[in-house]
This record gives C-alpha cells, structure tokens and sequence, in this order.
C-alpha cells in the first residue's frame, strides 16, 4: 500500500489531524537539509549565550571512549541527526539511572533554599492553559484544571528495613478535573480526557520517577496525544532544585531520560535565577532532548507502516516561579517544539515523511 495512502488513513485515527501530531509528506527537491523548528512561534538558532550556552553544548557529551560515540557526530558529542546509538544514549545516561543535578554557579547574595515541599494527604488545585499545534492546524486552546494529591503512607509501622528500601519520593497522584476549550467545544474525540490519571514518586527536589499513565476505558489516540502533551508540560515545568541555597545568578542542568511525543529521549534542562522576590526565585529554563534510538511509539501511527527516526530535533524554553511550593512551580509557562524526519521501506523515492509536534502551557492558580 502506498505511503501516501496510510498517511491519510493516519490522519483520520487522530481526528485528521487536530491533536498532538500530524504526519504529511513531503517532495523532495534536493538532499534533505537539518530539519528547523517548526511553527512561526518556535525558537531558531542558538537560544542562549555565554556560561548557559556553554552548559547547553556539553549537555549532551557522551562518554569519551569511541565505542560509545554516536555516530553521526564528532567522538563524544552530541550527534548531528538529533539521534544518539543506543549504547551511547544508555551510557550517557541509563534509563533507570535518577536525574542528575550540576550547580555550576550557586549566584549572588542573598540565597534561599528552594522545594517542593509537601507532606503526605496534601492536596493543591491548579490549572494549566494547554496549546498543541501540528504544522498549521491544532486544537482551540484547553483549559485543564489540575488536581494534585499526596498519597498518606498505609503502614505507618513499617520497619526500618522495608523503609529503607522504600523507592524515593512521595507518591503524587494527578487528577484532571474539567477541560474546556477557550473557543467552541472539546472535540469529541477529547470527551473522556477529564477520566486520564497520572501517577508518579516526587522527592522535595522535584526529581520525579515511577511514571505510569492510567487511560480512560474508551481512551483514543487523541486522548492518549493530548495526555502525553500534559504530562510533558507538568514534569517538564518541574525541574528538579539543588541541594543547596542559590542567588541572583545562579544556574544548573539536569539530565535524565524521558519520553516525548513517543520517543525515548536524554533530556537536558538548564535552569538560572533571574530573580529573587523573598523566598520565592523566578527561573529561566531552556530543554534540548535527544533521541535515545530511531525508535518511534506515537498513537495513532499505522502499525502496519514501519517507520524510524532519520533526524530529530527537540528543544524548549519556559520561565517559572519557585520557592516552597507544593509540587510543582507555583506558575509559569514552557514551550516545547519537535520535529522529526522519518523513513520507511514503503516510502516513495523523493519524498520526506516530517512529524511536527509544538506544546505551549501556562501553569496558574485555580479559578
């Protein structure tokens, strides 16, 4: 069956189009250039300068020994195609392995400790403006309100042992609570969106582990796309703290593994202090994501059309206010933009099949 027909079979498995994604082909005039960013809203070029620049461009080094370098780019750098070999990627950072934290400057004085300070039972309503775009179509503008709970220990007469082999982190449970559109009505493909559970282990630093998604019974592709989208902008926006007080000035990266828009990527996530307003810092974030292998799981995708990563870019920019906070940033905003160049053995000579995903998301207090 021909590319270009499966494609369009795609599109109608995921609302045609109006969700996370959309897959389109592509003539192909000339030798296929780096892919750019898309949308008119997306960011192009170097993002930062100076010490955080310098942060971002070794963020995603690989360990030297030449076994383990990718293969498209230079021994131990990032690779060109956005596509890191698998062993590099695990090397880099295993999928099992916690996020890391690097404090490269702790900043100016005064300094403040900054968390996610919680305890067991605690509960906090908020809401997150959600935006997905494909190419030039996308959903009218969510709002989704938020309900985050902290699950109360069972046993509280656990021994000392079984404590200490407790997984890290508090168990967090994320509700949704109503979805509407800012303009016309959810589409019908989302109604049982509201019915999508997320579950995950936070420490007080904010790093998070254990993620589990629970669907709907009558769960969608389009569902299971906009889910992913949210739970990119809440663990994304939530970028995990240093152990230590920090200023004006002050910036670190996290690295870790994660997936995005169906792909298993090494996140790199640099974070400063802009300024500090008592307890409370507001942070500058920039994210650069890179494939950990050409594999690619995104709903919706015809299972009978085998494709792979050929080229994969990824990266974000958000500001966010943190402090003691419960969870995850009192407010802010973060952008994500993807793009990713595809192959498949049932690909016609001299086209391209381009998957283009955006995210936009405002994080604020509940109405």
């Amino acid at each position: 069956m021909a590319l270009r027909a499966n494609v369009a079979r795609c599109a109608s498995m995921i609302a045609l189009g109006l969700v996370v994604s959309t897959i389109g082909c592509q003539e192909e005039k000339k030798p296929a250039a780096p892919i750019v960013d898309a949308g008119t809203d997306a960011q192009t070029g170097p993002v930062v300068g100076g010490k955080l620049g310098e942060a971002l461009a070794a963020a995603a080094q690989a360990p030297p020994a030449q076994s383990a370098a990718p293969k498209d780019g230079p021994a131990g750098g990032p690779p060109e195609s956005g596509i890191f070999e698998p062993a590099a990627a695990d090397a880099a950072h295993a999928p099992t392995a916690a996020p890391k934290i690097e404090l490269f400057g702790d900043g100016s004085e005064p300094k403040v400790p900054l968390s996610y300070a919680f305890a067991g039972g605690d509960e906090r309503k908020t809401t997150l403006l959600l935006q997905v775009r494909a190419a030039q179509q996308g959903l009218p503008p969510l709002i989704v309100e938020l309900v985050f709970k902290a699950d109360k220990a069972k046993d509280d007469k656990k021994t000392d042992k079984a404590a200490e082999a407790a997984p890290a982190g508090k168990p967090v449970v994320v509700k949704l609570g109503a979805v509407k559109a800012i303009r016309g009505d959810v589409p019908a493909e989302l109604k049982n969106l509201k019915d999508s559970v997320i579950r995950y282990r936070l420490q007080p630093s904010g790093i998070a582990t254990d993620l589990a998604v629970e669907y709907p019974k009558d769960s969608t592709p389009g569902i299971e796309l906009v889910t992913g989208s949210l739970v990119d902008a809440v663990l994304a926006s939530t970028v995990p703290l240093p152990d230590k007080p920090v200023g004006v000035g002050a910036y670190w990266m996290v690295t870790d593994r994660a997936r995005s828009s169906g792909v298993d990527v090494l996140r790199y996530r640099v974070a400063k202090v802009e300024k500090l307003d008592g307890k409370r810092a507001t942070l500058s974030l920039e994210v650069r994501q890179y494939a950990a292998n050409t594999t690619l799981g995104l709903p919706g995708l015809p299972k009978d059309v085998p494709v792979s990563l050929e080229r994969y870019e990824s990266r974000g920019k958000g500001e966010l206010e943190v402090g003691d906070t419960r969870f995850m940033p009192e407010r802010g905003q973060i952008a994500l933009v993807m793009q990713s160049l595809l192959k498949s053995p049932n690909q016609p000579a001299g086209q391209q099949l381009v998957i283009q995903t955006e995210t936009k998301a405002a994080l604020g207090a509940a109405p």
